[in-house]
């Protein structure tokens, strides 16, 4: 009886051992969770948000165009699922007369998500008038802002159409900043006049919102290769779709900087140079005042810069992919 006591004791302990002794119940592993397939970017789609951004007319303070263009935008974004914030404004502007309300527009993506918060923004207002048009008479005209303007939007839009089949891992803000291209130099004002609704941003952030700590500008970055006879080429421009590194950002944001290049020289985009642009006074300067890596991809200047031949005519759906496709990538994969 003592012997059959100690052997139920012994298989007792066995099992227990073999259950216990590794902290827990033995399971076979289960498959990885499958890797975020990166969705790819369409120019094709995104040529025409530039498009139809233009279609409404030259988006300008006060204007219907303006107006028509910022429901879109919302909704654009409200339909891409976004937790849409909008940052209201007025200012007086150097190519005004008064004062104009304006509208900061931002979209909340994978909120609360991943480490650090990313913000992606682009432009969305046009130059009330065209300052460097060949023509004089013109110089009074509106500019269309196709590249100036809705390039970097399409692209952000695109994105937003993108983060619908597969959310970022990180909490990613795409904003659309109004009142950047109404400056003039020599007014006196921060900036020149420039970059007013990006100022009032930084410096009025809404509370509802997580402060960026990388910020990724597009600023012109839908230009083409094609000499256009209208305007020539200006001592200003190369005529010629490149994307130097901005000295700004080199300054405040080195290694942001590498990062994004060193993704489009292994995507194979060749717009992407690796030699120092020209410092530009844009939407990212009030953020790297605040802190922020902030950094602009910006094609400084193309012909049809500040004239009324900024058109889709002059733009061009590859640009477009090779800054969208670079920025994807960045999203998802780095």
């Amino acid at each position: 009886m003592r012997t059959m006591r100690l052997l139920a004791i012994l298989t007792f302990c066995t099992a227990l051992a073999a259950s216990c002794g590794t902290g827990g119940t033995q399971t076979t592993p289960g498959p990885d969770p499958p890797p975020v397939v990166r969705p790819t970017f369409d120019q094709t789609r995104a040529f025409a948000d530039l498009v139809a951004q233009v279609d409404f007319g030259a988006r300008t303070p006060g204007s219907r165009a303006h107006d028509e263009c910022k429901a879109f935008l919302i909704g654009r974004l409200t339909t891409a699922g976004a937790r849409v914030v909008t940052h209201d404004f007025s200012s007086t502007t150097p190519l005004g007369d008064g004062e104009y309300d304006f509208t900061n527009i931002l979209g909340v993506f994978s909120e609360g998500k991943g480490d650090g918060v990313l913000l992606l923004a682009a432009h969305w207002d046009s130059r009330a008038k065209a300052t460097r048009d060949p023509e004089p008479a013109r110089r009074i005209d509106p500019v269309p802002g196709a590249n100036d303007g809705a390039s970097g939007v399409s692209v952000l839009l695109e994105m937003a159409r993108a983060f619908t089949e597969a959310a970022p891992p990180r909490t990613t803000i795409i904003c659309f900043f109004d009142a950047e291209d109404q400056g003039v130099s020599g007014s006196g004002l921060p900036q020149s006049g420039w970059a007013i609704g990006s100022r009032e941003l930084a410096a009025n952030w809404p509370e509802a919102l997580p402060w960026p700590d990388e910020m990724i500008l597009l600023d012109l970055i839908g230009g083409d290769n094609v000499h256009n006879a209208a305007v020539g080429t200006p001592t200003w421009s190369n005529d010629v779709f490149d994307l130097p590194m901005e000295p700004h950002s080199l300054q405040n944001a080195p290694d942001l900087v590498d990062r994004v290049w060193t993704i489009a020289e292994r995507r194979g985009h060749t717009a992407f140079q690796r030699r120092t642009g020209t410092a530009v006074s844009d939407d990212h300067i009030a953020f790297q005042e605040r802190g922020v890596a902030a950094i602009d991809i910006i094609d400084f200047v193309p012909p049809e810069w500040d004239t009324t031949h900024d058109t889709p005519e002059n733009c061009d759906a590859g640009s477009l992919y090779q800054v969208g496709d670079t920025l994807l990538e960045f999203v998802y994969a780095e």
